[in-house]
């Protein structure tokens, strides 16, 4: 299943909430399918100038990315007891990992140094603002940057828990 495909029908066994989330992640899906395509015609359009194009193509990278990540979910959804390799995994339940924590730990270090490199490329550039997309892309490096950090405390903080019990299952399985 592509990220545009869908099952027409609900998937057995699902809960009334999962059944709910299921629908408005498939309704995203469907309903951005249009908007990316609107989204590439612009980027691609001759009449387009060559600075929005390259922005808008930053633009469509993004929205396939979050296409591809609502795929994900309501892949994890309809497939609970046969879980696919498009489908976002569910978080680990077992001991605690040092080795996880201490190197998120070492990317979290560099991830800040970064983001404090960024900040002060930003107001070096400041002189360029008005001629080059270099400040904008600066800023969107630094909002990068930030969503690293958010990903790596989780991940760090994640790792760090021990005698994590998971969730009790919602349904069971097909017989």
């Amino acid at each position: 299943m592509t990220p545009t495909e869908l099952p027409a029908t609900l998937p057995f066994g699902l809960s009334p909430l999962e059944e709910g989330l299921y629908r408005h992640l498939s309704e995203h899906v469907s309903s951005e399918a249009d908007l990316l395509a609107s989204y590439r015609e612009l980027a691609e359009a001759p009449d387009t100038p060559e600075a929005a194009r390259y922005l808008i193509r930053l633009i469509v990278e993004d929205e396939e990315r979050h296409h591809r990540l609502f795929h994900e979910m309501t892949a994890a959804l309809g497939n609970q007891w046969a879980p696919s390799s498009d489908a976002a995994p569910d978080l680990p339940s077992g001991p605690r990992s040092q080795a996880l924590e201490e190197v998120t730990i070492r990317f979290l270090a560099a991830e800040r140094e970064d983001q404090k490199q960024l900040r002060a490329l930003r107001r070096e550039m400041r002189p360029f603002r008005n001629t080059t997309l270099w400040t904008l892309l600066v800023e969107l490096m630094e909002h990068d940057t930030a969503k690293h950090i958010h990903l790596l405390t989780f991940v760090r903080d994640h790792a760090a828990r021990s005698n994590r019990v998971p969730p009790p299952p919602s349904s069971s399985p097909p017989t």
